[in-house]
């Protein structure tokens, strides 16, 4: 099974995601963490499951409350390495 890496950007947005949440609602935004490491979980056993961004990328969605999270990643032989996440009302990966 692939490791999954998250570069220095994902984990900053992730904590960007629980902080942003944690503000409004800390329960929300513990659940949302946990939804987020759980879809990363599903990409260790099933990389190529994510529709594709580009070329290199793809892109995973994670669904949680109304809307959900955008997992940015690629796939590199054993390790599937997450680029980016945002919330899906976001314009764009930053």
């Amino acid at each position: 099974m692939p490791q999954v890496v998250l570069t220095e950007k994902a984990t900053g947005d992730l904590n960007r995601l629980y902080e942003f949440l944690a503000d409004k609602n800390p329960t929300a935004a513990i659940n949302a963490i946990r939804a987020i490491k759980a879809a990363l979980n599903e990409l260790a056993v099933f990389p190529a499951q994510g529709r594709y961004f580009d070329d290199v990328y793809r892109e995973w969605p994670v669904p949680f409350g109304s809307r959900g999270y955008l997992v940015l990643y690629r796939f590199e032989h054993d390790m599937v390495v997450i680029v980016s996440v945002r919330h899906q009302l976001e314009e764009r990966y930053s």
